[in-house]
């Protein structure tokens, strides 16, 4: 896998991948859970994807905020964070603000109908649809980078993230900047010295101790250790970008497709909530079709219905900055 090495890329393609295998599972981990059904594989599999997907997603976003570090004039940071909020906070309102109706219409069908009462707390990060706490999120943690960091993450900050992440993670904090803002700082600190951890990193000794922490720290949290999500969170995000390395290095037929998914993973997320629930609606409320059928039916909508629409609406400019925060482009 060495040989995936170049000095002074612009472009990471294994990052790309990565962000495409991440939606998959995002995905996946929402169709399981459209049902409300949990059997003893299911449950093992939704332990699985959710001890890592979403800080990976934290990782992978910190990676490609490289500028960050370059910045030195308040203009610089000031634009920062007005592109930020257009591309995070616009869509996380728009959509959530749209999704208000949707939701109520179908309380009937819900798990957990909807309260108009609580449409206020959608500035608080409490989103109707409730899988974009994630842009909310994201876009807090980048502004707070911006004042915990100057032209390089230093130890100090990386380590003290750390532990009140795992804090977080152990005590159950429902303060997500608090969870997440270390794995962000690790995907920079990661593009930071990226040449440098490839070249161990791409060892299949470490490979094998990623594998070894992700396994262990998910039998903890099986038996009920929660903090071991915070070793789970970190050796999962790099299992998944060595993983992305090695089909990368073979040459592998999915790395098409999945860059492609990952070029468009942000737009996938937003829309792919909508789209299971119809689905959802329809083949489990209405058709009554058996629990497997609804989750795969489920998971390829939101994959592909998600895409193909989010190509269709990219042609009108109101969509592109309503739906997927793209102002000015």
């Amino acid at each position: 896998m060495e040989n995936v090495i170049q000095p002074n890329r612009k472009y990471y393609n294994e990052i790309t991948i990565a962000k495409g295998m991440g939606i998959l599972l995002v995905v996946l981990g929402h169709a399981m859970k459209q049902t409300g059904v949990t059997d003893t594989a299911i449950s093992v599999l939704l332990q699985l994807i959710y001890s890592f997907h979403m800080p990976l997603f934290f990782v992978l976003s910190g990676f490609v905020s490289i500028k960050i570090l370059r910045f030195t004039e308040a203009g610089e940071y000031f634009g920062y964070i007005k592109s930020r909020a257009f591309r995070l906070l616009i869509p996380y309102f728009v959509v959530g603000i749209l999704y208000m109706p949707l939701k109520y219409f179908l309380s009937r069908f819900a798990r957990n109908p909807y309260d108009f009462s609580a449409a206020w707390k959608i500035l608080l990060g409490e989103n109707p649809n409730t899988t974009l706490w994630f842009l909310y999120t994201l876009f807090w943690v980048s502004v707070l980078t911006l004042v915990l960091v100057r032209r390089t993450v230093s130890g100090p900050v990386l380590i003290l993230t750390a532990v009140l992440s795992a804090a977080a993670f152990a005590f159950s904090w429902e303060i997500r900047v608090l969870k997440y803002l270390f794995f962000f700082l690790l995907g920079l600190y990661l593009r930071e010295h990226y040449e440098r951890v490839l070249r161990w990193g791409t060892k299949k000794w470490c490979a094998a101790v990623l594998f070894l922490l992700f396994a262990g720290g998910n039998v903890l949290l099986y038996g009920g250790c929660s903090v071991a999500e915070f070793m789970t969170s970190v050796a999962g995000s790099g299992l998944c970008i060595l993983l992305a390395l090695w089909l990368l290095a073979k040459g592998a037929a999915p790395c098409a497709p999945l860059k492609k998914l990952g070029d468009g993973s942000m737009d996938v997320y937003i829309l792919s909530d909508p789209v299971q629930t119809v689905f959802r609606l329809i083949l489990w409320n209405i058709l009554g079709l058996p629990n497997v059928l609804v989750i795969l039916f489920c998971f390829a909508a939101g994959v592909i219905v998600s895409y193909v629409a989010a190509v269709i609406l990219r042609r009108w400019r109101i969509f592109r900055v309503l739906l997927f925060g793209e102002y000015g482009e």
